[in-house]
């Protein structure tokens, strides 16, 4: 059973090396595997700090405003409409609460329901009904979306006001991306 020239020590001596060999391996693998991935998260952090404060808005105008009022008093749609989102740097539930104080001091505005567990408000300026809401992104980050009907040209949004307003009672600066 004895083969010539090999010994138990030689043996267990390969069996080590084989092993030692093997773990440093893995041990490499893995190594490039958290490297790669922590690379990956960074550029996504990259990305997000980018959009940190710009405003993206989309708007679709009424194709007429006489046919937009005739629609909301038949109960109807009205055409056209106004959002906007923006990221930002604080925590949601700061954002909301700093939405709240902005929309109870200003007397245009009417807060129709909200609800703090959500972190969403519905209110009115005049005869247009908008609604808001806040999502946690992570701890740091949330995420401020506003929609608004729109009847009608309009000389200046409603949502991006509302976004420029949020953004100014928490010290944040925000601009529109376009």
């Amino acid at each position: 059973m004895d083969r010539p020239g090999i010994t138990p020590d030689t043996t267990i001596r390969r069996q080590y090396i084989d092993m030692v060999s093997t773990l440093r391996s893995i041990a490499i693998g893995l190594t490039f595997l958290v490297l790669f991935t922590g690379m990956a998260d960074a550029q996504w952090v990259f990305v997000g700090r980018k959009a940190l404060g710009k405003v993206k808005q989309l708007t679709s105008e009424a194709d007429n405003y006489q046919q937009s009022l005739e629609a909301g008093q038949k109960n109807v749609p009205q055409q056209g409409y106004d959002a906007a989102t923006v990221l930002l740097e604080a925590p949601a539930n700061k954002v909301y609460a700093a939405a709240i104080n902005i929309m109870q001091k200003n007397k245009d505005i009417r807060i129709t329901k909200k609800d703090d567990r959500a972190l969403s408000i519905e209110f009115t300026h005049g005869n247009l009904a908008a609604g808001m809401t806040i999502s946690s992104l992570s701890d740091t980050i949330s995420q401020l979306l506003v929609v608004s009907t729109k009847a009608g040209k309009a000389d200046s949004s409603l949502v991006l006001k509302a976004i420029l307003r949020v953004c100014n009672e928490m010290g944040v600066h925000c601009q529109s991306s376009d």
